[in-house]
């Protein structure tokens, strides 16, 4: 079995993908931030609850016992990107707020960090398992 094919796995590896294309967009807010008209953009984040909705359970004969089940997961574009209206707009018409996008760009790489920490310790404890049984 693949670890990538495991739940979790895949969780992580969607938020990481998720901060990745955060980190390029304000990134970009950053290097316009004198650019004339510019308007400041973000990323939506993903919906914790629908994220749960598309979590749904399912029986599977291959399950094993009678009463496990099988996660069936159904992907999410959680890459939509929006115009943000929340900050006023300079004379040139230019709505980056750097120390904002900054601190948003310092927050989304350690949110990123976190999950590579996650997805270690879950590694680990996968190979820690295999060798137990293995022994």
């Amino acid at each position: 079995m693949e670890p990538s094919s495991l739940s979790v796995f895949q969780r992580l590896q969607s938020r990481m993908h998720w901060l990745t294309a955060r980190q390029a967009v304000l990134a970009q807010n950053v290097a316009n931030a004198n650019t004339p008209g510019y308007r400041a953009r973000d990323i939506k984040p993903p919906n914790f609850g629908q994220v749960v909705q598309m979590m749904k359970p399912a029986e599977t004969s291959g399950a094993s016992g009678k009463g496990h089940v099988r996660l069936i997961s159904k992907t999410a574009d959680s890459n939509t990107r929006e115009v943000r209206d929340d900050l006023q707009a300079s004379i040139s018409g230019n709505s980056v707020d750097l120390e904002l996008e900054m601190k948003k760009s310092a927050d989304a790489a350690l949110e990123y960090q976190t999950m590579t920490h996650l997805y270690r310790k879950h590694m680990e404890m996968l190979r820690m398992a295999v060798q137990s049984n293995g022994s």
